[in-house]
């Protein structure tokens, strides 16, 4: 009797069903596509998952130290970490927001009739400089004549006393409050953002405190002899991760300060908002110092150099050259030093993956497209190394 059960039990186990090849690839293909409608229904939700696993990243950190150095509760970590973000958010709003917001009406409260004044003069330099009367070009007759002096009757005829730049500039307060009694109005709207302030930080607590068992679980997806390559993927993805935003980090205060420094030597008005906007810009590659030119340039027209016996336009055009040097420093010496280990991207592939991204995630798309397309690159190269039959990393398996 014992003998059969035995003989059964060895026939059952040697006989185990096993899927089929055929199997096995409909059942993949399956879940791609059940991953593929999760992600098209969370789709509207994704800019807040993304937010959540950020705060989640950037507050791991800090979580380890006090769980692994100061033997504190892991939970009690979390929240002392949270608490201390609340902490710094708090403190930014209350000091950093009110300072720069009143820089930034104070640039535009400036004494407008004189700022008229001097351009309506420099129209008049600049038609005896040349001669606007009337010139040839291919045979063509022009006369600049009549623009310059409609220009100069719009001047003379506007209204100065009526121009109240401050208005323009938006009191963060007062538009909080009315955002928030407006929206008293809209019940729905309030619970449903409630909802997903309340979701994304509990799915950023979460993540916080169990992130790295994500980890181990999705190297237990694969079988035993794949598991050392994955591990390495995984590893090579975060730390693409972490030299980003080390990386930003870095540049955002070198271009910040240098921006700063050579505006302030230059003379120009508000050199330290310069370099903060320079410097916060910076996060958007490629485009962000074009943009955080701008301003720059608006300062020089409007109020030139402190101390420079230049022209204002011709201050402008040392405000754009200083800009380019600095961007072409940055390239040349600083990206390739901060960046290149983690992303070795091209300038064109940023663009593009921008353009893609920012369209359907907004300017969150826009900031992580370059370590979202990094990112992909490394996926991609192991997945052409497995499909080549080559080793993707062989130097794990040299003893």
């Amino acid at each position: 009797m014992d003998d059969k059960s035995i003989k059964i039990n060895n026939n059952t186990e040697d006989e185990r069903p096993v899927w089929t090849n055929t199997v096995r690839y409909i059942a993949l293909v399956s879940l791609i596509l059940l991953l593929i409608g999760v992600l098209y229904l969370l789709r509207g939700s994704v800019t807040l998952i993304v937010l959540s696993a950020v705060v989640a990243y950037l507050l791991n950190p800090i979580v380890h130290l006090f769980h692994n150095k100061l033997h504190i509760n892991r939970n009690l970590s979390i929240v002392i970490s949270y608490i201390l973000l609340v902490v710094v958010i708090s403190l930014a709003v209350s000091f950093f927001i009110p300072v720069v917001t009143q820089a930034v009406r104070n640039f535009f409260a400036i004494d407008w009739p004189q700022v008229l004044s001097a351009i309506d003069l420099y129209i008049d330099q600049l038609a005896q400089e040349i001669d606007t009367a009337s010139f040839t070009i291919g045979g063509f007759n022009f006369d600049l004549s009549k623009p310059l002096e409609s220009v100069q009757e719009w001047i003379r005829n506007l209204k100065v006393e009526s121009i109240n730049i401050e208005y323009l500039i938006p009191d963060f307060t007062e538009t909080a409050k009315q955002i928030f009694s407006v929206s008293t109005n809209i019940f729905g709207q309030i619970l449903t953002a409630l909802i997903l302030i309340v979701t994304a930080v509990m799915t950023s607590l979460y993540l916080c405190r169990d992130g790295y068992k994500i980890w181990n679980v999705m190297i237990s997806v694969f079988e035993e002899k794949y598991q050392p390559e994955i591990s390495e993927l995984l590893r090579r993805l975060k730390t693409v991760w972490e030299k980003y935003f080390i990386g930003e980090l870095k540049l955002m205060l070198f271009i910040g300060g240098i921006t700063y420094i050579i505006y302030m030597v230059m003379g120009l008005r508000w050199a330290l908002l310069l370099g903060v906007i320079a410097g916060f810009c910076e996060v958007v590659p490629n485009i962000g110092p074009i943009l955080a030119t701008v301003p720059a340039v608006i300062s020089a027209l409007i109020f030139g150099s402190s101390w420079i016996p230049f022209s204002n336009i011709v201050i402008a055009i040392m405000a754009v050259v200083a800009a380019v040097i600095i961007q072409q420093t940055e390239n040349l010496f600083l990206v390739p030093h901060i960046m290149g280990n983690a992303l070795e991207l091209h300038p064109v592939i940023i663009l593009i993956g921008i353009m893609a991204l920012s369209s359907r995630l907004g300017i969150l798309g826009a900031v992580f497209a370059a370590p979202m397309i990094a990112l992909l690159k490394e996926i991609l190269y192991y997945i052409i190394s497995k499909i080549k039959r080559q080793d993707p990393y062989p130097e794990l398996y040299v003893e």
